[in-house]
């Protein structure tokens, strides 16, 4: 069994908590702000370099190949057709 992977903000918490007394005592507020936002900037990296989760590929083949055919003939009805000439 794997060790739970820790958040940047778990760390953050746990940082304070060992070496800052964290709930009992605060950093001063900028030095606190400085960690945060630090913290925050890590998350989004951790975000960026993460694999989409949600991304779904379809298998489908005849399925998409009936879409394509559908907007193909979406986008030619749009052509105008030209009555007026004379035969």
């Amino acid at each position: 069994m794997t060790a739970p992977v820790s958040t940047p903000l778990q760390k953050t918490v746990r940082w304070l908590a060992t070496y800052a007394n964290f709930p009992g005592t605060r950093l001063a507020n900028r030095a606190e702000l400085l960690l945060l936002i630090t913290t925050a900037a890590e998350q989004e990296q951790v975000a960026l370099q993460r694999s989409p989760r949600f991304l779904v590929e379809s298998n489908n083949i005849a399925a998409d190949a009936s879409l394509r055919a559908y907007n193909m003939n979406r986008s030619l009805a749009h052509y105008v057709s030209n009555n007026a000439q004379k035969t």
